[in-house]
Parts: structure tokens; C-alpha cells; sequence
């Protein structure tokens, strides 16, 4: 019987070590320099104190005045860590998605090609994330349906929002998943208002909950799926295969 698409018990944990081993490490290495930054910018406050105490005059002088300028250091300094916290968390969660799709797209493009034309190696890796879901699902694997895909899901619109700012898909994380624009608002009277790019925010608990939505993807997917068990044919499908099928021909007439 012709498989369709296959998933063994070798090939997944091929696929989950790498992983497991970048998360396990962008926690280790990196995500750990910001678990204490409050204590940070309390010890930058009083360092800041104890500078201006050199140089304070009693007779001129309100002691007020040093209080607050400290308790401004430690806030600014606090402020620029979790920037950077929020900045590195974002840059950690786009590698990991980039990671889980360039592994997907090798993995369908591979188990496709034993059953379709040669233009779905070029089509798989031009397509976008929701387009490869449908494939699977046409196969007879539920994914849209699951827990896990909302979290998957969500990580996809919000690396395109960190890369390319403005646009549908800020729009429609914004709209589904507001909860990664915590600071945001929205203004009385005005129901489409929308957060500015730059609020966008990954917390190092929503990183590890799209981590293990990840790797429950991958545990959802069958050992084997065949022909018998093929659903309805997404609607784009043979218009985009015709497509790089021209393209293909094209391409092979211009060699000598």
C-alpha cells in the first residue's frame, strides 16, 4: 500500500532531539541572564545613591532630590533589561519556529515526492505555514483541530510581526491572540484600534508553552498514513502545481 506520509518512532525523535536541545539551551544560556533583573536595577539604585552622596552638600542640598534621582536610575535600568529580555525572547522564539518549519517543509517535501509530481518539492517550500497544515490534513492528519495548534498557530503570526512590523499578520495576531500585546489598550469608542508593532511580547513561560505545542505537533502525527486515508484536496492545490509545473518546463527548455 502507498504511504503517504511517514512518521516512525526513529525519524521523531530525529526530529525532537535538535528540539529539545535548543530550547533546553536558549533557557540555560540565555533566557537565565534575565530572571533577576529586579534585583539588578534595585542594586543600581542604591550604587547610584551612594555616588551622589559624594558630592552632597547638606547646606544646598534636598536629600529628596538624590532619592528620587536613584529610584530613576533603577527604573531606567530596569526598563532597558526587560527590553532586552523581551528582544532576545522574541529572537529565541523566531529561531525555534524557523527551526520546526525548515525540519517540516524537508520532512513533506520528502514523503510527498513518493506520490506527487515533481513540482511539490518547489511548491512546499514556497508555500506559507497554513497552506503546509492543509496538505497535512489532506493526508488524514488532524492538526487544526488539536489543543497544540493555536500556540503554533500564534508563533507564526508573531515572528512575521518581530520581522515585518505592520501588516496581516500583525493585525491578526492582534485580533486572535492579544495576549501578546499585554501593554496594550485598546482606545474607548474605537473597537478596531490596534497595538503598535513594537508592544509585541513574549513572556519565557508563552516561549516554552509554543515549545512543547511543538513537540506535541509532532507526537499528534501517525507512524503512517496511506492513499486510503487521503481527505478532500485543498482548493489551491492543482492551480499552484500547475503553476510550478510551467515553471519547471520553462526552466528545463532554456538548458542546452
Amino acid at each position: 500500500m502507498m504511504h503517504t506520509f511517514w512518521l516512525d518512532k526513529l525519524d521523531q525523535r530525529v526530529i525532537l532531539e535538535p528540539h529539545d536541545f535548543y530550547v533546553s539551551q536558549a533557557k540555560k544560556r540565555l533566557l537565565s541572564q534575565f530572571n533577576d533583573i529586579s534585583r539588578e536595577a534595585d542594586e543600581v539604585e542604591q550604587q547610584h545613591y551612594e555616588k551622589l552622596g559624594q558630592f552632597f552638600d547638606p547646606d544646598r542640598d534636598d536629600p529628596a532630590d538624590s532619592y528620587e534621582a536613584a529610584y530613576q536610575e533603577g527604573i531606567s535600568h530596569y526598563i532597558a533589561l526587560d527590553e532586552m529580555r523581551n528582544t532576545v525572547t522574541l529572537a529565541m522564539t523566531a529561531g525555534m519556529f524557523h527551526q520546526f518549519d525548515k525540519t517540516l517543509r524537508e520532512k513533506m517535501a520528502r514523503e510527498f515526492s513518493h506520490w506527487q509530481p515533481a513540482a511539490i518539492d518547489p511548491l512546499i517550500w514556497n508555500i506559507d505555514f497554513p497552506e503546509l497544515v492543509e496538505l497535512l490534513e489532506w493526508t488524514g492528519i488532524d492538526i487544526k483541530s488539536k489543543p497544540f495548534y493555536e500556540k503554533i498557530e500564534a508563533c507564526q503570526l508573531l515572528v512575521n510581526v518581530y520581522k515585518h512590523g505592520k501588516g496581516r499578520s500583525h493585525t491578526e495576531l492582534a485580533g486572535k491572540y492579544p495576549q501578546y500585546y499585554p501593554s496594550f489598550t485598546p482606545r474607548a469608542g474605537r473597537r478596531n484600534s490596534l497595538p503598535r508593532p513594537e508592544q509585541l511580547k513574549v513572556s519565557e513561560a508563552q516561549f516554552t508553552d509554543i515549545a512543547d505545542a511543538i513537540i506535541e505537533f509532532w507526537l499528534n502525527i501517525p507512524e503512517n498514513r496511506s492513499k486510503d486515508d487521503l481527505r478532500d484536496q485543498p482548493e489551491w492545490f492543482d492551480k499552484e502545481m500547475k503553476r510550478f509545473d510551467r515553471y519547471l518546463n520553462k526552466n528545463a527548455a532554456k538548458k542546452p
